[in-house]
């Protein structure tokens, strides 16, 4: 049952990050279009950009977490053996979860409060903040289903 709740997120995970590429590159081609040959542009498309560079990036790093492909600090690897390393691996991923968990939480303070203090002309942008928590939270989600599955 685990991994098929884990399949399903990462499938939705995956189609987050196509859809945030496609939408980023056809906007980016929209507004190379609008500035070369009509001499406008639209300002806001510049911050969406922005935005779904961020979400792009918080769901590659999910993804690349749940295949265990993620960035590992190995300095100790060199020091142990394999079965100190096999030993190690659940307690490093639980304390993983429980670092971005804590981000997690950071996270959804910081989106609370952009939106509370956020100038009415900016709130739009707003949402795309989510993927702060979001993005924390999967990370945590799919380091606890590392540690529970028999990937390690």
């Amino acid at each position: 049952m685990i991994s098929k709740i884990e399949q399903v997120l990462i499938r939705i995970e995956s189609m987050v990050a196509a859809f945030s590429l496609f939408l980023m590159l056809a906007l980016s081609i929209f507004q190379i279009i609008t500035r070369n040959f009509f001499n406008f542009g639209y300002a806001d498309i510049e911050i969406i950009n922005r935005n779904l560079l961020v979400i792009c990036g918080a769901m590659g790093a999910v993804l690349a977490t749940s295949s265990l492909r993620h960035i590992k600090i190995d300095a100790l690897v060199a020091f142990l053996d394999e079965r100190r390393v096999t030993q190690l691996c659940r307690p490093l991923a639980v304390f993983s979860a429980g670092v971005c968990a804590l981000m997690c939480y950071y996270a959804v303070i910081f989106v609370m409060d952009e939106w509370q203090y956020a100038p009415a002309n900016e709130r739009w942008a707003l949402p795309f903040n989510l993927i702060y928590p979001i993005g924390f939270g999967l990370l945590s989600l799919h380091f606890i289903l590392n540690a529970v599955s028999k990937k390690q």
